[in-house]
């Protein structure tokens, strides 16, 4: 198999690359009057928008002058697709919902470091006033013990 680049009557290239059979009763390829094996590619490799077949060069020129392809881009326009559409949106919607999350996740972190101190300062009143009231206790078992002591000495 061989790929030929088939061209019209002008020596415009059709478009469409073809596979060639070999003929095995020739032994030899059997390329047609209007193609060539040769890619129709410019100097450097880059494609051309509409090429031609110069058969004295055995070589493609470009044809297309800049009106032609800007008539070509002109022509592309691209429809829009729902699919993509709608993924987009999901998209954006599961970023949006991933953030409210993680500041929802940091809320209620603050919120737990809050009550943490919250309870770490009720504790330290607790203990604190626990403290006080053993204070006081003792102080007036001190008031008692003088008060008895003044009584029973007088």
């Amino acid at each position: 198999m061989k790929l030929i680049f088939p061209y019209g009557s002008d020596n415009i290239y059709i478009g469409k690359p073809v596979e060639l059979s070999f003929d095995p009763e020739t032994g030899e390829y059997d390329m047609p009057d209007n193609a060539t094996d040769i890619p129709p590619l410019s100097a450097d490799g880059a494609g051309m928008w509409r090429p031609k077949f110069d058969k004295e060069k055995n070589t493609w020129i470009e044809t297309a002058d800049q009106e032609y392809k800007d008539s070509l881009k002109k022509e592309i326009v691209t429809e829009p697709d729902p699919v993509k559409d709608q993924l987009y949106r999901i998209g954006q919607q599961l970023s949006a919902e991933e953030l409210a999350r993680k500041q929802a996740e940091e809320g209620q972190q603050a919120l737990g470091v809050q009550l943490t101190n919250e309870i770490l300062a009720r504790k330290q009143a607790e203990a604190v006033n626990m403290s006080m009231g053993e204070q006081l206790a003792a102080l007036k078992l001190k008031v008692l013990e003088l008060e008895g002591g003044m009584t029973s000495e007088s």
